[in-house]
């Protein structure tokens, strides 16, 4: 995989994250009182935890590309 299109990856990673984030708050001020908080709650701590990775990995291959244009330059 290119430099490149692990960055793309890891940029689709992120937006997906925050899609379903952002759903899954909308869902839960919705909700009524009967509702699965217990479902969305577990959603909202999985998108954060799908958004940290990302961003993560998106930061590991930003140094790295970083570290190979330092050596070539």
């Amino acid at each position: 995989m290119s430099s490149i299109g692990g960055i793309s990856q890891s940029m689709a990673g992120l937006v997906a994250a925050s899609q379903k984030m952002q759903a899954s708050m909308i869902k839960m001020a919705n909700a009524s009182e009967g509702g699965d908080m217990a479902a969305l709650l577990a959603d909202m701590m999985t998108s954060q935890v799908s958004f940290a990775a990302n961003a993560q990995t998106l930061k590991a291959q930003s140094d790295g590309l970083g570290q190979l244009l330092d050596v070539m330059a």
